[in-house]
């Protein structure tokens, strides 16, 4: 039998996080670096060295590694890191509620259910934290403590004898200061691993590096803001434009020095944020001896074709092309959307060995079918932080299984990019590139939208200030204050404004994108503009968009599962809602196909039991009352701490998914007066089509 056509495999995994640290202060706000620090870094690495002959590219953003490195010299520290430290018998009231408000953070089933102790302590604590302190112990808050920072660290360092971790987590329940203590200097000698360990892998050619200009920012609306109408000419952008290729030449000049000052070697590739290309971010990106980049396939296709109504060629997908720009040629590969988001979104809920079978199973497919004259080059790029929350194990055994099922197979190679292009050069074949990111193939995440275009016209508006009293100003504040520009031209400031993207957290980054503008005004001794001192997220209305659903969304899902949702709250409502002060209802909304599913959260004197009655009441564009509970044909009801859960399957009732509807949840408690959600007014979701639910997905 005649071989089949090998298949190369570039695997690409995107480590990253944003500036988290506050202006003019060593505090950090927010606790990811350490914590995915302690359970993605090292272990994604250590695959190169525990499996021999497995190739993979990781890319290491510099705004991530300055602060890995910071907080390894301890020059910052985060409120979580000093909550945690501080003896629990210490913690003050307002502490104890933070404690119980954040120390949960985390995907539930499989980073706090698993472990019995900690998922005690979460049913202890119920909906409302400010309602659970009194029912939690010195003792308890000590576990909740320890469990919180335990639950983290991945399975290599829970399983390895030489640390305290696995007798720890068998011990389950009363930790001492000192075992807790314990598990925090165990982090910090974690993050001291993560940085020499890719330098040394990369040195010894069993590791790729790559690298993403310096704070993550959108390279092509650095360059010229106006761009983002090629891709999306429906919305409105910023006026004046924000025009700036001087900053995304120093955020990838920067970027490329420090990741060299730190891993040792100038990196020859890179992702540049959210694959977000042009032609004038590429040329910058060939100018500075980058050789090659990544994005997404639909950039090639639309790169390369006017017909969108054609067949996507996906032979000219698998290799290796290279992008003419007046800085020279660079190589550019392009992702494989579907196996990308195989890994990042779908193979979570499938058994390790199923799902790794059937990722091998379509790379032997494209080397079956393949009739190209050089073997395929098949990109897989993703992130390597987010996506293992809502693995079991946290994704090990899908990573084990996978690897050594490629490892076994002779078809498969695992390359990289300078690998295979030494083999299999690539010949020159893209004058130009369609400016677009790897969501969507445009802008629309990150300018468009009035909150987005209000956020670039007060960055434009503080960087062409700091331009006009630059020269006054000594040189250390100077360099403080263009810092602060170009921490605020990183692209996750922007991710959290508009609609499309929604957490708990919102308020928090558009607080901390302001205070990082403020101190440039700061620095300069003049007085910031009044707009600055008030938010720019604003609470949102019924004729915004949300409510898209990419997950099944269930209850304790943590954000990541509702992501995108809609929020109402009793109290909006005054004193129209019966007691509704007491009711303290917070409601989360949305639809996932044909389903329009929801999730209450209790609070106050409201008690509801499981057979309350519950109907939704649609309004437009047609009037139906639909049971909730109990659950007609294809819906699911649920009620656990305080929490409602149910979903209605619209789909069933014939009802199009298409059209925007309208509608208002009533609730019959029994023994009680029955309340509406929202009394005296309508929820709004608009219809899920290919078109606007391609805008709401969740990367």
């Amino acid at each position: 039998m005649a071989l089949k056509t090998q298949v190369y495999l570039h695997i690409l995994w995107h480590q990253h996080q944003p500036w988290y640290v506050g202006p003019g202060t060593h505090r950090v706000v927010m606790p990811w670096v350490r914590l995915h620090g302690i359970k993605d870094y090292y272990d994604m690495a250590l695959l190169s060295e525990t499996y021999n002959g497995w190739k993979q590219t990781i890319n290491l953003v510099p705004s991530l590694l300055e602060q890995l490195t910071l907080y390894t010299e301890g020059k910052i520290d985060d409120d979580s890191w000093e909550l945690s430290r501080k003896p629990a018998a210490e913690l003050s009231s307002e502490e104890i509620i933070r404690v119980l408000e954040r120390f949960f953070d985390g995907h539930y089933p499989q980073m706090v259910q698993p472990f019995a102790r900690y998922d005690e302590l979460y049913r202890q604590r119920g909906a409302l934290a400010s309602e659970a302190a009194g029912r939690f112990s010195v003792q308890d808050l000590r576990d909740l403590q320890t469990w919180h920072n335990l639950a983290w660290f991945d399975p290599v360092w829970r399983d390895n004898g030489d640390y305290p971790l696995k007798s720890l987590m068998e011990k389950q329940s009363g930790f001492t200061e000192e075992e807790k203590l314990s598990v925090l200097d165990l982090q910090i000698e974690v993050l001291k691993k993560i940085i020499p360990l890719h330098r040394k892998l990369w040195q010894e050619g069993k590791l790729e590096l790559t690298c993403t200009p310096f704070y993550h920012p959108i390279l092509p609306l650095l360059c010229e803001s106006a761009i983002a109408a090629v891709s999306n000419s429906h919305d409105a952008l910023p006026q004046p434009a924000f025009a700036f290729p001087e900053d995304a030449e120093w955020q990838i000049r920067e970027g490329i020095s420090y990741f060299e000052k730190v891993l040792g070697a100038k990196p020859q590739g890179m992702w540049p944020s959210e694959g977000s290309v042009s032609d004038a971010a590429c040329a910058l990106m060939a100018k500075h001896g980058i050789n090659f980049f990544a994005t997404d396939e639909q950039i090639l296709f639309r790169s390369t074709s006017t017909d969108r109504k054609t067949i996507q060629n996906r032979t000219e997908l698998f290799r290796l092309h290279r992008l003419a720009t007046p800085s020279g040629g660079i190589d550019c590969v392009f992702r494989d959307h579907g196996l990308s988001d195989g890994i990042g979104f779908l193979y979570s809920g499938v058994p390790a060995e199923t799902a790794a079978q059937e990722f091998i199973r379509h790379l032997k497919e494209i080397g079956n079918n393949w009739t190209g004259k050089q073997p395929p080059l098949v990109s897989v790029i993703l992130d390597g932080e987010n996506c293992w929350e809502f693995y079991p194990n946290d994704g090990r055994d899908f990573l084990r299984a996978m690897i050594e099922g490629i490892l076994k197979d002779s078809q498969i190679v695992p390359t990289t990019v300078p690998e295979y292009r030494r083999q299999f050069p690539a010949q020159p074949t893209l004058q130009a590139i369609y400016p677009g990111s790897w969501i969507n193939h445009n802008f629309r995440i990150w300018i468009g939208h009035p909150e987005d275009n209000a956020a670039w016209h007060y960055l434009r508006e503080a960087r062409e200030n700091l331009r006009k009293e630059e020269s006054k100003l000594e040189p250390s504040v100077r360099e403080e204050a263009w810092k602060m520009i170009h921490i605020c031209e990183g692209s996750d400031w922007f991710w959290w404004y508009g609609d499309e993207n929604q957490s708990a957290l919102d308020v928090l980054f558009d607080r901390l994108f302001r205070e990082h503008l403020q101190r440039v005004y700061e620095l300069m001794g003049v007085q910031a503009p009044e707009a600055l001192l008030r938010p720019i997220k604003q609470p949102k209305t019924m004729e915004e968009g949300g409510g898209i659903f990419f997950r099944d969304p269930f209850l304790c899902g943590g954000y990541y599962r509702w992501a995108g949702a809609r929020h109402y709250s009793s109290r909006e409502d005054g004193g129209a809602m019966h007691k509704a002060e007491d009711e303290g209802v917070e409601l989360f909304y949305g639809r996932c196909d044909g389903r329009l599913c929801f999730q209450a959260e209790f609070g106050g004197k409201t008690k509801i039991g499981a057979n309350a009655f519950v109907t939704l009441h649609l309004t437009k564009p047609s009037v139906m009352e639909i049971s909730v509970n109990p659950p007609q044909k294809g819906g699911s009801f649920r009620l656990e701490d305080g929490r409602m859960e149910a979903s209605v399957n619209l789909d069933v009732l014939g009802v199009d998914p298409q059209r925007d509807l309208w509608f208002f949840i009533h609730i019959d408690a029994k023994k009680k007066q029955g309340f509406s959600l929202p009394q005296g007014g309508e929820l709004y979701l608009q219809g899920y089509t290919a078109n606007n639910a391609s805008m709401y997905w969740f990367v």
